[in-house]
């Protein structure tokens, strides 16, 4: 499943998502690509998720996707 999230999550929600192996994508400002590989790494999925990052010259238009290995080649 694709999920949008306009602000970071919580450890417990963003483990929920990476155990369903949902493609989530992060909007705006409010969200770093550090943190959000960070996290995704604390909480044990760092080999199976890559995290990426589109710029736009808007921040709020700023895109960080978090998508299982399998599925982003």
């Amino acid at each position: 499943m694709v999920r949008t999230s306009f602000m970071p999550m919580e450890d417990s929600e963003l483990r929920q998502q990476l155990e369903a192996k949902d493609t989530i994508f992060f909007v705006g400002e409010d969200v770093s690509l550090q943190e959000i590989e960070r996290q995704v790494e604390r909480l044990g999925f760092g080999e199976l998720y890559i995290v990426s990052a589109s710029h736009h010259r808007q921040p709020s238009a700023t895109r960080i996707n978090v998508k299982p290995v399998d599925i982003a080649a």
